[in-house]
């Protein structure tokens, strides 16, 4: 499972950055509101920190201790570790929920304390796809291709603007790997961001998944990832 989430955090949030980027604005109120609210969860605090941001007044009631650690009450979907670093993650979010967080925290394994090295946050839709689509749809007779910044994807797209993502996702593993380990385990640096568009194509039963990676060096997002699903593929 651990490689299973690092993966995903080398997949959607490679490139590395120091910087807070907002993401484009949800379509609905409460999505506006469950973003905000996502923003508020920063990586590097401590399960402590993170029940106080979650529970308010009550977060004492929410914590307890296993194996010397501070972890929350609510059961843990899968708690492991390996030679560099032991995790922790929690969802928030059901089945019947818009929106899905996963949290996941790390700690080294002699370590006192988990610290939060990757969140993510994705919402569902109305669909066979079961996720939240982009209004967009990419025109006749044009590629979108690696390295595009986010100007040069809306050329390509009919209507203004990207529309809304599917997933956006912060990752920072600094404060438990060294960079040695970082660089080993394809992590760069260790911290990233990045975020997932689904949109339309000239083909009614298509839609075409677009990653894009923050990039430090040029402070835009910039196209990672594409690849093409039938409208009728349910995704995870």
């Amino acid at each position: 499972m651990l490689k299973g989430m690092l993966k995903y955090a080398v997949l959607v949030s490679l490139m590395t950055s120091t910087l807070v980027i907002s993401p484009v604005d949800a379509a609905t109120k409460q999505e506006k509101q469950v973003t905000t609210d996502f923003t508020k969860y920063k990586t590097g605090m401590t399960i402590t920190e993170f029940a106080k941001v979650r529970y308010g007044k009550t977060y004492k009631m929410q914590l307890t201790k296993k194996h010397g650690r501070v972890i929350l009450k609510e059961k843990s979907p899968k708690r492991d570790s390996d030679t560099l670093m032991d995790y922790r993650y929690y969802l928030v979010g059901d089945e019947k929920s818009e929106h899905l967080m996963t949290f996941l925290f790390t700690v080294k394994p002699k370590g006192k304390v988990y610290r939060l090295a990757l969140k993510s946050l994705d919402f569902r839709g109305e669909n066979p796809m079961g996720v939240r689509q982009s209004d967009k749809q990419l025109k006749r007779g044009k590629q979108i291709k690696n390295g595009m910044t986010e100007q040069q994807l809306d050329k390509v797209l009919i209507g203004e603007g990207l529309g809304d993502w599917m997933t956006w996702s912060v990752a920072d593993f600094s404060h438990t790997l060294s960079k040695r380990d970082m660089e080993r385990m394809g992590l760069g640096q260790g911290k990233g961001r990045g975020k997932v568009y689904l949109f339309r194509t000239n083909h009614p039963n298509e839609r075409l998944r677009i990653e894009m990676a923050f990039d430090l060096d040029k402070k835009n997002y910039r196209v990672s990832g594409a690849e093409t699903f039938s409208s009728d593929q349910e995704l995870d």
